[in-house]
């Protein structure tokens, strides 16, 4: 922690769980650079688990507990704003993902996975 009363440098607003990130509008409007990135990213970081198609068939969602399926209607009903805050947070048996991530970039997933969830995901 800083000095008290100080303010870093980028500094984003602070929650202390996904679950008060929920009412978060997401702010990233879902421009073919925002998906290119979101890709990018989602290949990187999520598909190890999550599978390329977001369905939870990636190499290590074969060694630990199946990770959502993306297109799940319970995960498709959630905000974007508890989207977010998953990938800043993680979940129940997924680690935070925001490590190397600012706020940007974390927003590119989410409009990535709901591309994966409407079938309109561009292609690699």
């Amino acid at each position: 922690p800083g000095p008290e009363r100080s303010v870093p440098l980028g500094a984003e607003a602070r929650y202390e769980g996904r679950d008060e990130t929920a009412a978060l509008a997401n702010p990233v409007i879902p421009t073919p650079a925002s998906l290119a990135h979101g890709r990018a990213i989602f290949v990187d970081r999520c598909a190890p688990c999550h599978g390329l198609d977001g369905h939870g068939g990636g190499p290590v969602g074969r060694l630990f507990p199946r990770p959502a399926d993306l297109a799940y209607e319970k995960v498709k009903a959630r905000s974007d704003g508890f989207i977010w805050g998953t990938v800043t947070f993680g979940g129940e048996a997924m680690p935070p993902a925001r490590e190397g991530l600012d706020a940007r970039d974390r927003w590119d997933v989410v409009n990535y996975v709901r591309s994966l969830q409407e079938g309109r995901a561009p292609a690699p």
